[in-house]
């Protein structure tokens, strides 16, 4: 499916938790914009709001032959190569430097970004005029990405959030393009893998930002479901999968359990007949099944969520002779953004009892 590069970009900083970072660094994407050239106005804007605000810098050992005492005498180096006969001596002393690991991971970003054929011209110019600021900081080839977790920031430097992570894509994709020969970025959201974590993220950390602001009585996180099972022997316990839900909204007296799906197709052919993916459902349910008997008094939902591809849909299920439902409901990605957040709170509202008996449909859009 085709999605907008505005909101791949709002996907992006919703999944990195990072929306007031965003919101300080406002990009808006032009209509011929790729991802590529939204990420490189970002580090445009990005970096020199931080060139305005000063780089961040430490204190950086240093050793120096000298004529003049500086830090700590190194005698013996100073013996050894026979210095001291000249008036000089070799030291060693912490001097204040911009050459840190968060200056060298956006200055190797940059770089990369200004190798990158298909990046707009105009933009380039703009990276390189900064790159050339950026003088004092040494260039690295492409860091190993855990440097990117040694990378410390603090209250001095919380400014660089954002600019980091969009480094940190930019090397990952650089990593991944030399192994396979592709131009940057030219696969990013061709890879099902790659989109299906960051629409899983993207979702969690909606409901959480949400709900932070509007409903503290909701907990949005990551849930481990115990197996409603006793394993017989040290080896079942230890081959017992985990049961581990992508989005669990909790409150005290009900549940809801998104699985997020970033499939080409919420249906499939069966027979000459389009149903559901049979596997998806049954995790769900089992997800449901664990969640009510926990806690029997607690009303449970399930949903499976997917991406638009095809054709909305909007599923209910309700489970026979309790308060409990499973739901399946697409999310249009390629809408405008306000349309995306709309239709993500609506899928919140509890469904409604039917009357009478359920009329057959094809569904309808979420």
């Amino acid at each position: 499916m085709e999605i907008p590069v505005q909101n791949l970009y709002h996907l992006l900083t919703y999944a990195w938790d990072q929306l007031e970072e965003a919101e300080q660094v406002s990009v808006t994407a032009e209509s011929a914009d790729t991802l590529l050239d939204l990420l490189a106005r970002v580090l445009v804007q990005g970096t020199s709001h931080v060139l305005k605000r000063g780089l961040a810098r430490d204190y950086l050992p240093q050793q120096e032959l000298t004529g003049r005492l500086r830090g700590k005498l190194l005698l013996a180096d100073s013996i050894r190569q026979q210095t001291l006969p000249t008036a000089r001596a070799w030291c060693a002393f912490d001097e204040l430097s911009h050459d840190v690991l968060v200056n060298r991971l956006l200055k190797s970003a940059i770089h990369y970004l200004l190798t990158a054929p298909q990046l707009a011209s105009p933009l380039r110019q703009e990276l390189r005029a900064l790159y050339v600021r950026l003088g004092d900081v040494t260039l690295v080839p492409v860091p190993d990405v855990r440097q990117y977790e040694q990378a410390r920031l603090h209250r001095h430097t919380a400014h660089y959030r954002l600019l980091l992570s969009i480094c940190r894509l930019v090397h990952e994709e650089v990593l991944l393009t030399q192994e396979a020969g592709d131009h940057l970025f030219r696969d990013f959201t061709g890879s099902d893998k790659r989109m299906a974590a960051l629409f899983e993220q993207f979702v969690r950390n909606f409901y959480r930002h949400k709900y932070l602001l509007k409903e503290s009585n909701f907990k949005v996180q990551v849930e481990q479901l115990e197996w409603d099972v006793e394993a017989i022997g040290t080896l079942a316990k230890a081959v017992l999968p985990k049961m581990k839900t992508d989005v669990s909204l909790t409150a005290a007296n009900e549940k809801l359990i998104i699985d997020c799906k970033f499939y080409r197709k919420a249906l499939k052919p069966h027979y000459n007949k389009e149903k559901l993916i049979s596997s998806n459902l049954y995790q769900l349910y089992t997800y449901v099944e664990h969640a009510r008997r926990q806690k029997p008094k607690r009303r449970v939902r399930g949903m499976l969520l997917y991406p638009v591809v095809q054709q909305p849909l909007y599923l209910q299920y309700k489970l026979t002779g309790t308060a409990d439902w499973l739901e399946v409901a697409t999310i249009d990605l390629g809408q405008h953004w306000s349309g995306v957040e709309k239709d993500l709170l609506a899928l919140l509202q509890w469904p409604v009892e039917p009357e009478g008996p359920a009329e057959a449909t094809d569904g309808q859009a979420a």
